[in-house]
């Protein structure tokens, strides 16, 4: 029997940190989210370092990739939580492979104006970490939809179009994870 880990990538503002929080609740086992190092990071060098500017989101998935092979060597399950993108897909089944490990990838995407919309409405609202960049548009609209995640190639996947949350039925979804980790 193989090992499981869960992954959970898609579009900036698609909901995967709540989806990752709530998760990890219902299942009883640990997440870890790309945004929450890249923000720890970013504070402990303080606003004046410009660390965010010289890549500090880089170092933060390295820190996920660390996290997630110390998890992979004891043969536990964990949740990770990314942008990831489909190089990033390819580093991590490394270590699929390395520790016997199966993936479930959730896909979190939809309509690129409706992400957009949200990220600039949290920018308003000052939920956002001082270190995420304004909003750009055309990078939400034309660059974010050419990673085409969903064509990653691992053991289970599964799409979720979070154009409208109310449409999203996460208690299936939670069902799914429950039933690949326990299988």
């Amino acid at each position: 029997m193989k090992n499981k880990i869960i992954l959970i990538g898609g579009y900036c503002a698609a909901g995967k940190s709540t989806f990752a929080r709530k998760l990890s609740r219902e299942l009883n086992i640990p997440y870890f989210e790309q945004d929450t190092i890249d923000e720890t990071i970013c504070d402990g060098f303080g606003r004046e370092s410009n660390v965010y500017k010289m890549g500090s989101e880089n170092v933060a998935y390295d820190i996920i990739l660390h996290i997630a092979e110390r998890f992979m060597q004891t043969g536990k399950p964990c949740i990770l939580e990314s942008v990831f993108g489909l190089e990033r897909i390819s580093e991590i089944k490394k270590l699929f492979v390395k520790y016997n490990y199966e993936c479930l990838l959730f896909v979190f995407n939809g309509d690129p104006e409706v992400m957009f919309d949200r990220y600039v409405e949290r920018d308003k609202s000052g939920e956002r970490h001082w270190i995420h960049n304004p909003a750009h548009k055309d990078w939400f609209i034309n660059e974010m939809p050419k990673d085409k995640l969903e064509e990653a190639e691992v053991e289970e996947k599964i799409v979720v179009d979070t154009t409208s949350f109310e449409k999203v039925n996460y208690n299936e979804l939670f069902a799914a994870a429950k039933k690949f980790i326990e299988e």
